[in-house]
């Protein structure tokens, strides 16, 4: 699809006010913070202040580490910082506290001090112990590493700060929780998120299939699902069994007609076939001609994109996801307000005006 602008222009909605227009937000860190908080507390406040927040973030003394945090831009700076941090009002020092605002923080002296119930603190953990988590421990203790890698092979963790922005979308969803008590009911309540818990709750499929006995989980399981090599690149291949005379049309093989391959049950004794008919079928084709062709059929099968063709893909320009700022590229909110991307073009017209 041909690059077009999606959406009317920043001038046009700038006259439109963010959905947490009005609501203030202050992120505080302490001796007990750590980097996974951190990150947790910074995503949440990110996604209050892209909606229209007024968040105001105090920089530890001695200088935030956020800063240095990989990856590194051209010109040194990080992009995860640059991600998270560039949307709020820095401040040196703790303000006397505002009326109405909020606090989000992962330390929980901090939290103790602040002077009323509105306030979210991240832990990593809701432990007594209180011992140093990060994203590979966080992964390893919720049961996600399980799943996560190859038989033989230890198990691979996810990169980034997978585990610190799920548990920051948790925190902003509290955040909000706490506004609408605040302003529905008139009542000022707190609330405590902990990353290890938010990662086991993402993952309880998982944790209860491996105690209910219906099949085999972790690195070891048998899936008919995979990622295939084809020509050039790789090739998502979903399927379920109303889908098996589709799939036999795609792989042009009589065989995945028999009995034995029409239903999940029956068809698990025979991956090993199943894996060979599909690899050999699309290893010669190149990844848009299987696709299109998958879709045609109704198969629901995806290309394997790297970052850069995520970022080049004509749907992301044709949707506006990714923007410049300050030469920094960077998505936008994954959401449109009343059909508008809220991006830092609008943010810089008037959020103020009516």
């Amino acid at each position: 699809m041909p690059y077009r602008n999606a959406f009317p222009p920043a001038s046009a909605a700038g006259s439109r006010v963010g959905p947490l227009d009005g609501l203030d937000v202050i992120e505080v860190f302490g001796p007990q913070s750590c980097d996974i908080g951190r990150a947790a507390v910074s995503f949440a406040g990110m996604l209050a202040a892209r909606m229209g927040a007024r968040v105001k973030r105090v920089q530890p003394e001695g200088g935030d580490p956020m800063r240095n945090w990989a990856p590194l831009m051209a010109d040194g700076s990080s992009a995860a910082s640059r991600f998270l941090l560039d949307s709020k009002q820095l401040v040196d020092s703790p303000a006397e506290q505002e009326p109405g605002s909020y606090l989000l923080t992962d330390d929980a002296g901090v939290a103790e001090q602040w002077g009323n119930l509105r306030k979210v603190l991240v832990r990593s953990s809701f432990e007594s112990d209180r011992r140093a988590q990060s994203e590979l421990t966080i992964q390893a203790v919720s049961g996600l590493l399980d799943i996560v890698g190859e038989a033989g092979r230890p198990p691979l963790a996810l990169p980034g700060y997978q585990m610190a922005y799920a548990t920051g979308l948790t925190a902003f969803s509290a955040l909000l929780a706490l506004h609408c008590s605040q302003l529905f009911a008139g009542k000022s309540q707190s609330a405590q998120v902990a990353a290890s818990e938010v990662a086991t709750w993402l993952n309880w499929k998982h944790g209860m299939s491996s105690v209910s006995g219906v099949r085999e989980t972790g690195v070891n399981r048998q899936e008919e699902w995979e990622v295939v090599r084809c020509r050039d690149g790789f090739v998502a291949a979903i399927f379920r069994d109303r889908d098996m005379p589709a799939l036999a049309r795609l792989m042009r093989s009589t065989r995945l007609e028999a009995e034995e391959f029409k239903v999940l049950k029956v068809r698990a004794n025979h991956l090993g076939e199943l894996r060979s008919i599909i690899a050999d079928a699309l290893v010669d084709r190149s990844r848009d001609e299987i696709v299109a062709e998958a879709q045609s059929l109704g198969l629901p099968f995806s290309a394997v994109l790297p970052p850069r063709e995520v970022i080049d893909d004509p749907q992301m320009h044709y949707r506006e996801f990714f923007e410049r700022d300050g030469g920094v590229l960077s998505p936008r909110l994954p959401v449109l307000w009343n059909g508008y991307p809220l991006t830092q073009a609008v943010r810089e017209y008037s959020w103020r005006t009516l």
